[in-house]
């Protein structure tokens, strides 16, 4: 299954039969981006909340030091680089394959 059909698009062959709505375009542009917006909180929400779940519980012992600041500050970075690396690696990948037609 495509990305345009989970948005709503469908595939050349189906495309045929429709008119062009320019008030539907927009509806539907509009309804893409919302999308687009609302997983992007999605994801970072999960993000939050993996950091926290992981790394709290790995560096985190009762009662709190300040010593443990450090492992929280270097697990944080990390989740942060991992997340910048794959998220790089996803738009390269969808970008590749819309201008390739695929989505």
């Amino acid at each position: 299954m495509a990305l345009s059909s989970i948005f709503g698009g469908a595939a050349p062959s189906q495309q045929q039969g429709t008119t062009s709505n320019p008030a539907a375009s927009k509806v539907k542009e509009q309804l893409k981006v919302q999308i687009a917006q609302e997983l992007a909180v999605a994801n970072v929400t999960e993000l939050v909340n993996k950091i926290t779940e992981n790394c709290f519980e790995k560096c985190l012992t009762s009662p709190y030091a300040n010593a443990q600041e450090g492992c929280v500050d270097q697990c944080l970075a990390k989740y942060m680089r991992s997340w910048n690396v794959i998220s790089k690696a996803y738009v390269a990948r969808i970008q590749q394959a819309s201008t390739s037609g695929e989505i």
